[in-house]
């Protein structure tokens, strides 16, 4: 008898599970990492449907988050249809609302009810949802028939470095740390974006027979990192080089970056560096929950110091300042944006 799970398994109790084998009637995926979703579905297909089958045994239904988008009496027919050629048919359902929404408790409710708590051996279901409701009546049903459910959230910097150093070893790589931090900073950590850049790099270091991954590397390979930019715009107000700093935001606006969108990232790095500020260490920073990645709050509290204590918040002054003017139409979007970089170099 299968064990019952009455709670959210995280990706190593769900990998756990699975190594002991995939054998569950269904497994109801949610949670922000999109990454790991598709690796815990990757390998369920794996075990379950032969290179080749994918045509005939597996079945892909998605909704857009609405029970009703879902055509359930589809899904009850295919999952009483048995496999052609696999060991299992599998079904990947997406976005079907159901674990989110209740579909009532009429005769048709009643009937994917007892579809859904008596999955055949021969079959599988694969739910990747954008919301679970914890005490959804269905979701509470499933897991006593033996379903598994597992929350795939966003890993912590530490476990993320880990990966990335991982991924790197497995090619025969090393990376430094800052690079590694830096990478996962402008990826925002995310595990998609992280794989897809580094695979850049992985792909650069094999042509040339490198082996040593630094922060050089990754600022030539990899996706801009804007943090940086935001960083070299306020470098250049601190020094009061307004050419350099007006250059700067030249640099953004080649990009298409909306001045609204300069002028927000220019309030935040003004409050960041102001915590940092009052913080005075990295540790400490992180630990108020402004970051968890220690190479920014290293240069954010390495920055502070450039700064006083009056010459940030009349920077945190000056931007509100200047969106109000924005969206009471007293100044130009670029225009306000211009002044307020001007008024804090010549303030500094």
């Amino acid at each position: 008898m299968l064990p019952i799970l009455n709670r959210f398994l995280d990706y190593s109790e769900l990998t756990a599970d699975m190594a002991r084998a995939p054998d569950r009637p269904a497994y109801i995926l949610c949670g922000e990492e999109d990454y790991l979703i598709q690796q815990v579905t990757k390998r369920l297909l794996r075990d379950m449907v032969p290179p080749g089958a994918e045509m005939i045994d597996l079945v892909k239904i998605a909704g857009d988050g609405q029970y009703r988008s879902v055509n359930w009496e589809r899904v009850i027919s295919e999952i009483a249809t048995p496999p052609f050629i696999s060991a299992k048919k599998v079904l990947i359902l997406t976005d079907t609302g159901l674990f989110s929404s209740s579909p009532g408790t009429g005769r048709d409710a009643e009937k994917l009810e007892l579809v859904l708590t008596s999955v055949p051996a021969s079959c599988c279901l694969i739910f990747a949802e954008k919301s679970v409701v914890s005490n959804n009546r269905f979701l509470r049903r499933m897991r006593e028939s033996g379903a598994v459910s597992g929350k795939l959230d966003r890993q912590s910097p530490a476990d993320l470095a880990r990966w990335v150093s991982g991924l790197c070893a497995r090619e025969k790589l090393r990376i430094t740390r800052e690079a590694a931090e830096s990478l996962m900073a402008r990826c925002e950590f995310s595990m998609s974006d992280i794989a897809a850049e580094l695979s850049t790099v992985i792909l650069s270091f094999q042509f040339e027979s490198k082996t040593d991954i630094c922060l050089e590397d990754i600022n030539n390979l990899c996706r801009e990192d804007m943090t940086g930019k935001i960083f070299d715009l306020t470098d250049a107000i601190a020094d009061r080089r307004i050419d350099d700093a007006l250059h700067m935001l030249d640099v953004f606006r080649a990009r298409r970056e909306a001045p609204l969108y300069i002028l927000s990232m220019l309030a935040r790095q003004s409050r960041d560096l102001l915590l940092a500020r009052e913080c005075g260490r990295a540790e400490r920073l992180i630990s108020s929950g402004i970051t968890k990645s220690s190479f920014y709050a290293r240069k954010l509290t390495n920055q502070a110091k450039r700064f006083t204590f009056s010459q940030l918040e009349s920077m945190m002054e000056g931007c509100f300042q200047a969106d109000l003017a924005i969206k009471t139409g007293r100044l130009d979007e670029e225009d306000a944006v211009t002044i307020i970089v001007i008024r804090a170099c010549e303030a500094v």
